[in-house]
Order: C-alpha cells, then structure tokens, then sequence
C-alpha cells in the first residue's frame, strides 16, 4: 500500500533536511530586514547564542559593527534566485563566544541566497554556516584596519594583494587591480554632516569587500583613495557603479562623490611573484601619493617597463643624496614627562629640498639599499655627539635602524666600527629598531640587539602598537625602552578603548622594566593623562619641534644640567 501523501512529504522534507546539515551545521532564514525566522542545526555550539535568543533577532546583532554592514550589503546586493557563497563574517565577543586568555575572533563562512517569500513578495534569505569554515583567529595574527571603512590599511595591503595575485594564478585564473577615488571624508563631512558620512564610509568599505578576491584584498590607500584586487571577470565599471548607488542611498550628488577608477591586468605568467609584489608596492605608492587623474590603465608587464626605468634612476639619485651628504638632521627632544627636562633627542631625517623623507626611506626599504641610510644618518649623529663633547656637552642621540639594517651583519660591523670612534660614550648614542619592514628572523633580531647593547648602546621598540607583531617582539627582544605609536595617543583622553590598551603597554613593560616613551603628544591634557598613567617619557611638538638646531642647556647654580637638584641620571 502506497505511503500517505502527508508521509511522502515529510519524507522528502526530512531528506532535504538531511542533505542541507551533510554541509552545514546552521540553517538559518532571515526575513527582508534580516531578522532570523527559523534557525536549525548547532546553534550554541557555533554562534554562542541558544536557538530561542536568536529567532526573532537581526543575525547582524551578533556580528562585529563592520561585519553586521557586510552583511545587510551582501544581502541587498542579491537578486531573487542568486547565491553568494563563503562570505566571511566575524562573530561580536560575548561571554559564550570570547576564549579567555586566548583574545580570539570568531569567523565564519556564510553561503546565502535569495528567494521570494510566498506572502507579500517580500525577499527571504536562507542562509548556511559551516562549522568547517569556522576558525580561531588570535588578535596579535589580525590585519591592521581602518576605522571607519573596515578595509585593510596602506601598509598591509601589498601582501595581501600580492598573496590574491598569486591564488588566482594557481587556480588557473587571472587578477586585476582596481584603483578608486572619491572626495575626501572632510569634504563628504561637510556636505552630509560627520554621523552620515562616516555611516556612508562604511557602506563604501562593505561594498569594496564584497568585490575583492578576499576581504584582506580590499584596503584603503588613502583619504578618498581605495584599491580592490578582483578577478578578471568582474568589470570594474560595477565597482564604480556600486559606490555611486551607495551615494545614491544617501542622496548624495555623483558629481560629488566624484568616483572614479582605473585598472591594471595581471594576466599570464610572464612574471614571478616577486615581481607581482614589487609592481603593486610601485603602484599603490604612485596612486597615493598622485591620485588618479594621471594613472594609466594597462597591463602589469607595462608596469614593469616602467617601474624598472623609474627605480633605476631612483636607485641613482638616492644613491647620491647619500654618499654626497646631501641629508639634512633634525633634532627633536625626548623629555621627562614629571620635569620636562630632555632626556635625549631623536634624530630625524630631512632632505635639502625640504620634501619628507618617508617615500624615499619606503623606497630605500624595498630596493635594499636603507642600510645605507641608516649609516648616513649615524654618521652625522656621531659627528654630532663628538663636536658636543669637545664643548663640554653631555649630548645624547637617538638614531632610527630599519629592521632590514638590523638583520644585515654587514651593516652591524660597519655601524660597529662607525660607532666605536665614541669610545666610552657608546651610550650615548641610542637605536630605535623602526618597523617599517618587518623582522622575520626574531632570533636573529634578538641576537643583533644584544650585540649592540653589549657594545653600550641603549636599545628602543619604535612604533610600538602599529604592528601586528609587537608583542612578539617584546617577547624576544630584550629592549630598554618601548616607543608607543603615536595612533593611541592622539585620542587618549577621549577614548576609554585607547587609554586602557596604551594602560596595559605600560604595565606590560614595568614588568619587564623597560622605559616607556609616548610620542605625538601636543596636548596638556594628553600630557597629564600620560603623567598619570606612569609614562616615563614623552616626545611631541608640545615639547619642541624638530629642528636642525640642539638648544643649549640652561644651567642654574649648583644643579645639573636640565635636571631637578638631586635627581641622578641613570641610562641601564
């Protein structure tokens, strides 16, 4: 006797069921506003929520603030019948979701796609979470990020552009490059108000996510400029056109938003991955800092013809800049927060024509000739110290040293050497270890540090906090003062998020007994917020700007030099 039509139903309901679990552990179905409707499958073991809290809540409650817009974006971007699959989304922390002591993120992969409900032809989506997909990722591993797009920031975007290149070849396919402009956030500020733009931004950011071969591949390279790494396949005009109907949404004029793009082709296998990397570090440096207006679209081997010619003639004219001792040295003071006497100055580097040195250091990293430089600049602080010294000076420096420069052993000899012309006053010149290449080899690092320390030298983490990998380096590195990077100083005392992670530094490397020196300070208030905190010293052009220039010390009777009557320098 054939089954009942009501048990050939559940049959087949029951199979559907079954087949959808074999390749989730979550169903869920949003409505229209995405407020889960039915949810099925390890709810509390996967998102840390039980099934009865979660039905009837937006799904982008329990999300990160930048995932919960990736998401709404995802699911508007849809259209009936479409699928979008492994979408990586970030659980919010919650006691059910956080690990503890570990500070993880959790992620997931979402496929979702779109069909009609049956009542009021509103859009139902359906959605499915593997718990495959599902990773525990430490904070210290996490890309740096803007805040207000959620993108990946200018100086990490390189790798991760380059490492997309480099997938999309191996799976058989070829990658673009996208560049976009629009106008700049003060001016979108003024025309929608601060809370609107911003909340525009975000969108922005969401959209250019959705776009990229990863969500690492997208970034922000500047106010108003952004780079997508995307597959051949999708058209760069849709990119464009998605930032305008995101404008649109905010009744924002085209004209204003001014968005515009241009694309570069990394077809074929002509070149290697060093290449790929080095010709995305020279394009996303040149749209920086021109914009897009003069950019040529065109293919990644025209870029290579070109860049070649343009390094060489570089390489030539750095090269003479150095060894012609055409570099300028600044000097800016590094005080005692509790007195604000100087303790000793950075020096920092500045070229005839007055123009910043950061590209041509950048640019100096990437051609491996900052060892150079670095050496250079040594020089003429040694130079400097020595002429000090014969006046009676107590003078003491403080040069930067690139993390290339410090895992170079011929640079250490020849900066041993260079140095050793200070006799017992090595230690009066200091090195601040700069991140702006990252230490791949840390027991190397470890041993170079303590060779320079050996010789006298006191030894700074410069830029503390702007990595991902400082902790790393505080746990190997056996340092004398850490330099927190300027980025949680200038919102120390309105944000409590920043003033707790500057907290913890502190206490941190009071454990260790190391010195702490907090730059970019320009304030009273971020002065005393920092005095208060335990800082020991502070640099920032509240105490003085850089400048060519060392003031003389004024001496009054019967005391130190810049000091408080009693107080007794000590530099271990």
């Amino acid at each position: 006797m054939p089954a009942p039509a009501t048990d050939r139903l559940r049959e087949e309901r029951d199979r559907f069921v079954g087949f959808a679990f074999s390749n989730a552990d979550v169903l869920l179905e949003l409505d229209e506003t995405s407020k889960v409707l039915w949810a099925g499958g390890a709810i509390k073991s996967i998102l840390g929520i039980d099934m009865a809290e979660l039905v009837g809540k937006p799904l982008a409650e329990i999300l990160t603030t930048a995932d919960a817009i990736l998401l709404k974006t995802a699911l508007r971007n849809l259209q009936p019948g479409q699928r979008r699959r492994d979408l990586n989304l970030v659980l919010a922390q919650t006691p059910d979701t956080s690990h503890g002591a570990g500070d993880v993120e959790q992620r997931l992969t979402i496929s979702t796609c779109i069909n009609r409900s049956l009542k009021k032809d509103l859009p139902h989506y359906f959605l499915s979470i593997s718990s495959a997909a599902l990773n525990a990722i430490p904070h210290s591993g996490a890309r740096r990020r803007d805040r207000l797009t959620g993108l990946t920031e200018a100086v990490e975007f390189t790798y991760a552009a380059s490492r997309a290149v480099r997938e999309a070849r191996k799976s058989g396919k070829s990658a673009c490059l996208t560049l976009l402009e629009i106008c700049e956030i003060d001016e979108l500020k003024r025309v929608m108000g601060s809370e609107r733009a911003e909340s525009l931004m975000a969108e922005i950011g969401a959209q250019l996510k959705l776009h990229a071969l990863d969500p690492d591949s997208a970034a922000k390279l500047g106010d108003g400029k952004f780079g997508v790494t995307h597959l051949e396949d999708t058209n760069p005009d849709l990119i464009v056109d998605a930032i305008n109907r995101v404008g649109d949404n905010y009744d924002l004029d085209p004209a204003t938003m001014g968005a515009a793009g241009k694309t570069i082709q990394f077809k074929g296998n002509s070149l290697g991955d060093d290449d790929v990397e080095s010709i995305l570090s020279y394009v996303v440096g040149k749209f920086s800092n021109e914009g897009i207006a003069n950019f040529d679209a065109g293919s990644a081997d025209q870029y290579f013809k070109r860049m070649t010619a343009e390094v060489l003639s570089r390489v030539v004219a750095m090269r003479d800049l150095i060894h012609q001792h055409r570099i300028i040295l600044h000097f800016q003071p590094i005080v005692h927060l509790q007195d604000r006497s100087p303790h000793h100055y950075e020096v920092l580097l500045r070229f005839e024509d007055g123009r910043s040195p950061f590209a041509d250091v950048m640019f100096a990293e990437e051609i491996n000739i900052v060892h150079e430089l670095d050496l250079a600049v040594a020089y003429g602080a040694i130079t400097r110290i020595e002429q000090s010294a014969k006046l009676g000076r107590d003078l003491r420096l403080a040069v930067n040293m690139s993390a290339r420069s410090l895992l170079n052993d011929n640079f250490l000899n020849m900066f041993d050497e260079l140095a050793g012309k200070l006799g017992k006053n090595r230690n009066h010149l200091i090195v601040e270890v700069t991140e702006s290449a990252k230490l791949d080899d840390l027991p190397k690092a470890a041993g170079a540090v303590d060779r320079l320390r050996s010789a006298g030298h006191l030894v700074c983490l410069d830029d503390f906090g702007a990595g991902a990998s400082s902790l790393p380096y505080l746990q190997q590195l056996q340092v004398d003062f850490v330099k927190i990077d300027g980025a949680y100083i200038k919102s120390i005392t309105e944000s409590l998020r920043e003033r707790a992670i500057v907290q913890g530094v502190l206490t941190t490397c009071r454990c260790l007994n190391i010195k702490t020196v907090a730059e970019m300070i320009e304030r009273e208030d971020q002065h005393k917020c920092l005095l208060d905190l335990g800082t020991d010293l502070g640099q920032g052009w509240l105490y003085g700007r850089p400048s060519p220039e060392i003031p003389l010390p004024t001496v009054a009777p019967g005391s130190r030099v810049g000091k408080r009557q009693g107080v007794k320098e000590q530099w271990t």
